[in-house]
């Protein structure tokens, strides 16, 4: 899936919410659906940020990762690697958890990671 068409079904999911919490009749569900609509906002202007960083300043490297989460390592390739997050490869995206922490051996150094997009073969995440 493109970058393009993630971002254009971003945008139409909080297009939904909107409407849904503009049309909801019961206020405690109106008001879930707005903190949905906030979450998704916050969410969709933080990828910017950080797809604007890491075009910016990202470094183009091939260096093996660990994800640490739930008692369980997972080996990792990091691709594009910025002061601000990275783009990782796995094996299995799917079975990443949202937050985890990526350990850097090489570098000696690790991160508290949010996940940001996740595609087939590679997840993106910003460092907490």
């Amino acid at each position: 899936m493109t970058d393009t068409r993630r971002w254009n079904e971003r945008r139409i999911k909080v297009a939904r919410y909107r409407m849904l919490a503009q049309e909801t009749t019961d206020p405690l569900a109106a008001g879930l659906l707005r903190d949905i609509v906030a979450e998704l906002e916050a969410d969709l202007q933080e990828v910017a940020a950080v797809d604007e960083q890491q075009s910016a300043s990202s470094n183009n490297v091939l260096e093996a990762g660990v994800l640490e989460f739930h008692g369980r390592t997972v080996s990792c390739l990091v691709r594009n690697l910025s002061e601000h997050g990275a783009a990782l490869d796995v094996i299995s995206p799917r079975d990443v958890p949202d937050r985890f922490r990526l350990a850097l051996p090489l570098e000696g150094t690790s991160h508290q990671c949010r996940l940001i997009w996740r595609s087939d073969v590679e997840i993106g995440v910003t460092f907490q």
